[in-house]
């Protein structure tokens, strides 16, 4: 295998733009970013990306209102050990989405929501291992929101998505295709006990199920919980605590001996994360922000033939992550920003799911702005 650079160099130039126009009630958005990475060690992965959106908020002279959104984004994707392992090639990942959501204020304090999507990711890298991973996924969700005073909301909904794996294993004459339904209940709630602070808390209850890779099913109960604490004019802290179990939501196959045989994987993650972050405003030309996370994982992959209920072997590992960041901006003119961000990233492992890692990034950047 030949050598690959374990750090670089990368340039990055872009061109942004953007749009923002009032219609009567109606407002139309959208942005569009261009941008072309290239790598001083491993140009094989340059490359030519965008991120882009066009968005509608509208509403009625009644209680009636929503929004429509239209997005699109190319980028590069190269995986690490735990999931398909390193691409020794460019592969760029192209997402597509389409959202819309409308709200019917049913009375002064209730509304009822409704919202629909559709979302398309493709590979470019013709490899089981990538293909595997593109997906069309389809969701409905319907909530009702309840908001008696400035001070407090709650809002519950239910979520169901129905997705499509085109390419989920390569076999004999093509590739077969698996699909997967999900169920999800939220409750979320919003508290601001003072002007200076608000709380917000997520509790999320879902359920998998998939049609070929049954292995993969499962249920899980998720939550989060967040402080915003304004404490000067200048000085904002953002305190978050958040738990997820689940899996990543493509199915995958693995090298067996010389080549590569069906089979299905029964992948799990426990990922409780709390993270820190102060954002200080110097000034209107000069901004600072510095944040701490900690991350712990738990991990338990089990892997089956198809066809054959004995387990072809189980792994579990287990890590922590400490990932500390802070950086600054400065606006020496109206229309120009100048920053530059510096962070570390340490993980102590153990099992054969994950690895030691030790990582510092240092990335500066500048634009300029023509309105």
């Amino acid at each position: 295998m030949p050598f690959e650079p374990s750090s670089d160099t990368v340039l990055s130039t872009a061109l942004v733009g953007s749009l923002n126009q009032n219609i009567g009630r109606q407002r139309m958005f959208g942005n569009l970013t261009l941008r072309g990475n290239r790598f001083e060690r491993n140009s094989k992965y340059n490359n030519q990306s965008y991120n882009g959106a066009l968005g509608l908020d509208w509403s009625t002279a009644n209680r009636i209102s929503g929004a429509l959104l239209l997005s699109a984004a190319r980028n590069l994707s190269t995986f690490n050990v735990e999931g398909v392992g390193l691409l020794t090639e460019r592969n760029l990942e192209t997402n597509q989405a389409l959202n819309a959501s409308v709200s019917v204020g049913l009375v002064t304090e209730y509304s009822l929501e409704l919202g629909a999507g559709r979302r398309q990711v493709r590979n470019s890298v013709q490899d089981e291992r990538v293909l595997s991973r593109d997906v069309n996924l389809d969701t409905l969700s319907l909530g009702l929101a309840w908001r008696p005073s400035s001070a407090f909301s709650l809002r519950g909904a239910v979520r169901r998505a129905s997705a499509l794996h085109p390419t989920f294993r390569a076999t004999a004459t093509g590739y077969e295709s698996d699909r997967f339904k999900q169920q999800q209940i939220d409750l979320v709630a919003t508290i601001q006990p003072t002007g200076a602070s608000t709380l917000d808390m997520r509790l999320t209850f879902g359920d998998t199920q998939y049609l070929v890779n049954e292995e993969r099913n499962f249920s899980s109960v998720d939550g989060s919980l967040g402080w915003l604490w304004q404490a000067t004019g200048k000085l904002r802290m953002t305190t978050r605590l958040a738990r997820d179990k689940g899996q990543d939501n493509y199915p995958s196959s693995v090298p067996f001996l010389f080549s590569r045989v069906p089979v299905t994987l029964s992948d799990s993650r426990v990922n409780t994360t709390l993270r820190v972050q102060a954002d200080l405003d110097v000034s209107t030309k000069l901004a600072f922000s510095t944040s701490l996370q900690h991350a712990q994982r738990t991990l338990d992959r089990d892997t089956l033939a198809l066809g054959n209920t004995a387990s072809l072997g189980t792994r579990n590992g287990k890590d922590r992550t400490t990932l500390f960041t802070v950086g600054g901006r400065w606006a020496p003119v109206r229309n120009t920003l100048l920053g530059c961000d510096i962070s570390t990233e340490n993980r102590r492992a153990s099992g054969g799911l994950t690895s030691n890692l030790k990582a510092s990034s240092i990335g500066c950047y500048g634009q300029i702005t023509l309105q």
